[in-house]
């Protein structure tokens, strides 16, 4: 973290991870003004804020395990460590963070089941695109969009939605034990449980996940496809 210190720590040095808070949004605010008025370091605050347009987690939406304050706190303090790093290392940890499995519900996501007709959740593949990445429309390297009859292109099909959302399958909490007493577990990473990754063929966008993939590496694998599309670095830089 940078010098002008982490919004986590900061709600811990305050007391607010006591279980009295667990259900509340208490000092979440405090936490992030304090930085954007007082931090020392403008130029990164200006490009984590930024970024936490482009790659959006709100708090409202962080539910089901409590500690949203924390959580958070957490996608903030991620977003700044890596503000001027590479985007494409950048979309790896954002996509095994706690706060964005809570927030676009990829966290708990499991294989497909032939037997009861059950899919995996296309809530963050579908916002991995759209948002994300490459944009719902084709753009010229100039920004200016792509045009066939007059009307405009599009990137990606339901299809591809589909396709990509079995990637992130078997993705959970990291829970050390099972405890969530403490908020420390929105802190880590998500942790890949291969019982539950579907191992298919995915093809998306032209590229395609090999089968017989692990978690890890097949999410590798469909965020290269996805960094190396043409659309990224206008969609992105506009």
């Amino acid at each position: 973290m940078t010098g002008s210190g982490a919004r986590w720590d900061w709600l811990v040095a305050k007391g607010f991870n006591t279980a009295n808070n667990k259900k509340s949004e208490e000092g979440f605010d405090a936490a992030v003004w304090r930085k954007l008025i007082n931090a020392p370091d403008t130029l990164r605050q200006r490009i984590t804020l930024a970024l936490s347009e482009i790659l959006v987690v709100a708090i409202d939406g962080l539910v089901g395990t409590g500690w949203r304050s924390f959580s958070a706190a957490a996608y903030l303090d991620l977003l700044e460590v890596n503000a001027f790093g590479n985007y494409r290392t950048l979309l790896g940890v954002v996509s095994t963070s706690a706060p964005m499995g809570q927030f676009l519900t990829f966290r708990g996501n499991v294989k497909t089941n032939t037997a009861t007709g059950a899919h995996p959740d296309e809530n963050y593949a579908r916002e991995l695109m759209q948002l994300f990445t490459i944009g719902l429309v084709k753009l010229n390297q100039d920004g200016s969009s792509v045009t066939v009859n007059g009307a405009p292109a599009y990137t990606y099909s339901q299809d591809d939605v589909s396709a990509l959302a079995r990637v992130f399958t078997g993705w959970d909490f990291d829970m050390a034990g099972g405890d969530s007493t403490t908020p420390d577990f929105l802190r880590r990473p998500l942790k890949q449980f291969p019982a539950k990754h579907e191992t298919s063929v995915v093809s998306f966008l032209g590229g395609t996940v090999a089968g017989g993939l692990g978690g890890a590496e097949a999410m590798r694998t469909a965020l290269d496809i996805l960094f190396a599309h043409s659309n990224l670095a206008p969609f992105i830089s506009r």
